[in-house]
This record gives structure tokens, C-alpha cells and sequence, in this order.
């Protein structure tokens, strides 16, 4: 295909679109050569977008909290439902199983054995 854009790319003028189409491939091509040389390159990232997607909408949503507080409630929470995820723990069951013995006098020790990455 290299050999293709560079025959290509003599016989169109720069501003032709075929010829702005083939010079951005050509541009693009050592890091396509990349993936087509070494098989653990992914074609896109949209795992990795996929990831950050809750992060993004966290933010969005930070914006309705009506206080500081309510901000600081709101990413407590994402951060135990993304620890949860982590550590591959239904945040349903998790979160039903911490609310239900959650008691005002339990101690560091026990509210740090009902995090998500201490539950089975």
C-alpha cells in the first residue's frame, strides 16, 4: 500500500482532495506500519475511551451536586463503585451487603474489611 501512495501521490496536485487524502495517509503511515508489523497494537483506543467515559460523566454530574459536600458524597461513591469493578464485585450485591450492617459506632477496622476489594 506504501508503494501505492507514493505512485499515486506524484500524479495529484496537492490541492486535490486525493492528493490532501494521500499525503495525510502518507504522514500516517510509520505508525500504520506499526500495527501492521506487530500484532498488539490495537486499530483504535476505544477501550481506553470506553474507560474513561464514567470519569467524564463523574464530572458532568459533579456539576448538579448543589454543594462541596455533595461533590465530595458524589466521588466517594464513584470511587467505591470503581473499586468494585476493580476488583470484579457486583456493586448491587456489594452495596446491599455494606448498607445492611453499616452501623454509626463501627470502627476504621471494620469499615475498611467491607470495601469492595475485601468482599467475596
Amino acid at each position: 500500500m506504501e508503494a501505492w501512495v507514493e505512485s499515486v501521490q506524484h500524479r495529484c496536485t496537492p490541492d486535490d482532495p486525493l492528493g490532501k487524502a494521500l499525503e495525510y495517509a502518507y504522514k500516517l503511515w510509520p505508525r500504520m506500519r506499526r500495527y501492521a508489523d506487530d500484532g498488539r497494537y490495537e486499530i483504535d483506543n476505544n477501550p481506553v475511551e470506553r474507560g474513561q467515559r464514567p470519569t467524564v460523566m463523574g464530572r458532568k454530574n459533579y456539576l448538579f451536586s448543589k454543594s462541596n459536600e455533595g461533590a465530595v458524597d458524589n466521588a466517594v461513591i464513584y470511587s467505591l463503585l470503581g473499586s468494585c469493578e476493580i476488583a470484579v464485585v457486583n456493586p448491587l450485591k456489594w452495596m446491599e451487603h455494606v448498607l445492611g450492617r453499616l452501623r454509626p459506632d463501627n470502627t476504621e477496622d471494620e469499615l475498611a474489611k467491607s470495601l469492595p476489594c475485601n468482599f467475596s
